[in-house]
């Protein structure tokens, strides 16, 4: 009997081996895609919008400036893999409410487009580190802006921002706050200091505003 064992204990560690080798093979970086191994900031940045329609669960990065478009395409929703938006240099003066369904979007940048406030979609965004708002025609900070609870970046420069709602103390992570060219009185720079003593923040130097009775 003991040869027989000991055949069956060759085979046993045999098949153990190959199983070992065969988990090894998938485990390995050429069979990992390579997005899924690969910082998403390190990731290819796609665009051309109708060639990344093609793969859209491959994008996790798509620069849509200088597109001309007066409103976001829907087709836009397919990319559920997203961590970074650019619609910059377009036309577009709002967002549809389906924004808010990028669960994995960590930056966002919509600069020098046509918007008045902060849409509520982008309110939505649980995950979202960085919003680039810069150059609108934006005339306020919502209430509601604490909802953005990683938010790291909140760039506003070149607006026409006169509303700084006391929630702006509830960001925790906030580390920079750019409020360029946006005339800011000397109080209500003082009131922004306040909120955010820990914060980096960008001011221009205070307008001396008269306003008639």
């Amino acid at each position: 009997m003991a040869p027989v064992n000991l055949q069956m204990t060759r085979l046993l560690t045999s098949a153990l081996g190959l199983a070992c080798a065969v988990v090894c093979l998938f485990l390995s970086p050429h069979h990992v895609s390579a997005q899924s191994s690969t910082p998403w900031d390190t990731a290819r940045v796609w665009t051309d919008y109708e060639a990344a329609l093609q793969r859209p669960e491959r994008v996790w990065r798509l620069d849509l400036t200088k597109q001309k478009w007066k409103e976001v395409d829907v087709r836009l929703r397919r990319f559920r893999q997203l961590r970074e938006i650019v619609l910059d240099k377009n036309k577009i003066d709002s967002l549809p409410p389906w924004i808010g369904g990028f669960e994995h979007l960590e930056r966002l940048s919509i600069r020098g487009n046509r918007l008045t406030h902060v849409p509520e979609g982008v309110l939505e965004l649980s995950n979202l580190k960085e919003l680039d708002l810069s150059d609108n025609e934006i005339e306020g900070i919502p209430e509601d802006i604490d909802a953005l609870t990683k938010l790291e970046r909140l760039l506003l420069w070149s607006n026409v921002i006169g509303h700084f709602p006391p929630s702006l103390s509830q960001l925790p992570f906030l580390e920079e706050l750019d409020l360029l060219n946006n005339e800011m009185s000397v109080d209500e720079q003082i009131w922004v200091r306040e909120l955010l003593p820990g914060c980096r923040l960008s001011f221009s130097p205070p307008c001396q505003c008269q306003f008639d009775d």
